[in-house]
C-alpha cells in the first residue's frame, strides 16, 4: 500500500524549509530587538479552553477544530491558533509577576479542518507576538508596525493594512441591535448566518457565503462607538500616521474570533490571490479574565507562515536565499579513506579558509572514483576534493570544479 501525507498537510523540505527557517529567524531577531521573550506552548490543550475563549459560533469552533479524547476520556484539542495557548501559559505561570516586560512571541504548528488551497493547510505554522498589561493605543500601533516590519524583512512591500474598531462591552450592544435589525430583512441567509443572527450577529460580517448579499447600508461599528472607543481608535490612527504606516479603515473588518475588542487589523498582499491576509490580530482586553486570570488588557497578532512565504516567493525572495556551498570529499585510493574522513570532519567543523557556510559530503568507502564523482554531480556539489596517493604523499589534494570540469592541485595546509 502506498501511504501519502493526509489531505491538507505536506512534507516540507528543500528550498521551502530553507525559506521557513529564514522567516522564523528574521521574525525572531525582530521580536528580540523589540524586547519580546519567546514562549513555546503544547500543540494540544483542553478543548474547553478554545471553545470558551474563541467563541461557540465561530467557524473555528463549529467546524474546524480537531477534538479527541485521551485514554482517560479527557477532551483535548489540537491548538487552532496561538493566542489562547499563550494566554493560558501567562495565567498558569503568573508571568505578570515573574517577567519584567509582558511581551512575548511564539511560533509553531496549528491545526484547522479547512478546505486546503494555496497558502492554506490543515496543519500550518503561525508566528505571533503579544503584549500584555497595557491598554494604551500605542501598543496597538506598535503591534501593527511590528507585523509590517516582519513581512517587509521578506521583501514583501506591496501590502495594505486594514484596521477597524469593534468597540467595547459598553457600545457593542447597540451595534448588535442594529445588525439584528438589518440582517432580519436580508433574504436567503445561509444556515450558519441564520443561527448566528440569534447568538452572535457580529459573525455574519465574517461570512464568506452571504457577503455578496450585503449592501452599503450594512451597519458599521464606527457609528456606534462610545466616546472612549472613538478616542482610542483616533489615537491608534494618529500614531500610525506619525510612523508613516499607511492603512485603510475598513468598517466591515471583524476577524473570526470572539475575543477581540476595539482595534482589529489585517495585513494583506495582492500577490497571493483572493486569500490575501498574511497577518492579522488586534486587541483582546477580556480574554485573560474570561479564562480564569486577572483583568489584563492585551493586544497581539499572528503571521501565517505558509501564506507569507508564498507572497515572498512571488516577489523573488527565494532567489536570494543563501544556500551553503556543497563540497564533496572523494578518494582515488581506498587506503586514504581514514585520512579523507578525518579531513571531512575537520572542514565540517572549521570550514575552508574560515568559510563555514558549506555543506560537506563524503568520502564514500568502496566506490570507484567515477561513481563518487557521479554522486557529487547528483547532489550538485560545486567542488570535489580528491584524495589521491601521489598528491597526498606530497601533502596535496586535487580540487575538481564540478561546473567547468577544471582540476588543480592545492596544499592541504592551505585548506
Amino acid at each position: 500500500m502506498n501511504y501519502k501525507a493526509p489531505r491538507g498537510t505536506r512534507d516540507i523540505f528543500g528550498e521551502t524549509v530553507l525559506g521557513l527557517n529564514l522567516l522564523e529567524q528574521k521574525a525572531k531577531e525582530i521580536f528580540i530587538r523589540h524586547g519580546f521573550d519567546e514562549v513555546r506552548t503544547p500543540i494540544f490543550e483542553e478543548a474547553a479552553l478554545f471553545t470558551r475563549s474563541i467563541g461557540q459560533t465561530t467557524n473555528i469552533v463549529e467546524k474546524e477544530m480537531y477534538i479527541f479524547e485521551d485514554k482517560k476520556k479527557r477532551k483535548l484539542a489540537l491548538r487552532p491558533e496561538g493566542t489562547v495557548s499563550l494566554a493560558r501559559a501567562f495565567i498558569e505561570h503568573r508571568m505578570d509577576v515573574s517577567r519584567s516586560a509582558c511581551k512575548f512571541f511564539y511560533s509553531g504548528e496549528m491545526f484547522r479542518y479547512e478546505r486546503p488551497q494555496a497558502g492554506r493547510y490543515r496543519q500550518f505554522r503561525q508566528i505571533g507576538a503579544e503584549i500584555y498589561a497595557s491598554s494604551s493605543p500605542a501598543t496597538d500601533a506598535e503591534i501593527i508596525i511590528l507585523a509590517q516590519e516582519v513581512l517587509s524583512s521578506l521583501g514583501i512591500d506591496k501590502i495594505s493594512i486594514h484596521i477597524n474598531s469593534l468597540g467595547c462591552e459598553k457600545c457593542r450592544p447597540f451595534f448588535r441591535e442594529a445588525l439584528v435589525k438589518y440582517f432580519s430583512s436580508v433574504k436567503d441567509l445561509c444556515e450558519d448566518c441564520l443561527r448566528r443572527l440569534e447568538k452572535n450577529p457580529l459573525r455574519l460580517l465574517d461570512c464568506k457565503i452571504d457577503s455578496c448579499k450585503f449592501t452599503d447600508d450594512v451597519p458599521e461599528m464606527s457609528d456606534y462607538l462610545c466616546c472612549d472607543c472613538k478616542d482610542n481608535f483616533y489615537i491608534v490612527q494618529l500614531l500610525l500616521k506619525k510612523a508613516n504606516c499607511n492603512f485603510t479603515v475598513n468598517g466591515r473588518l471583524v476577524r473570526g474570533l470572539d475575543y477581540y475588542t476595539r482595534t482589529v487589523f489585517e495585513v494583506r498582499s495582492s500577490t497571493v490571490g483572493s486569500q490575501d491576509a498574511l497577518a492579522a490580530g488586534g486587541r483582546y482586553d477580556n480574554l485573560i479574565k474570561e479564562i480564569g486570570g486577572q483583568n489584563t488588557p492585551a493586544v497581539g497578532f499572528a503571521i501565517g507562515a505558509e501564506r507569507a512565504l508564498l507572497a515572498a516567493q512571488n516577489v523573488g525572495f527565494f532567489e536570494n536565499l543563501k544556500i551553503p556551498e556543497k563540497i564533496f570529499v572523494a578518494i582515488a585510493d581506498q587506503e586514504l579513506f581514514s585520512e579523507a574522513f578525518t579531513f571531512a570532519v575537520k572542514i565540517t567543523k572549521y570550514g575552508i579558509n574560515g568559510n563555514k557556510d558549506i555543506s560537506v559530503f563524503g568520502p564514500i568507502n568502496g566506490k570507484s572514483l567515477t561513481n563518487q564523482l557521479k554522486f557529487a554531480a547528483k547532489i550538485q556539489a560545486s567542488k570535489t576534493i580528491v584524495f589521491a596517493k601521489t598528491e597526498f604523499e606530497n601533502d596535496k589534494v586535487l580540487i575538481k570544479n564540478m561546473k567547468d570540469k577544471t582540476q588543480s592541485e592545492i596544499d592541504l595546509n592551505k585548506l
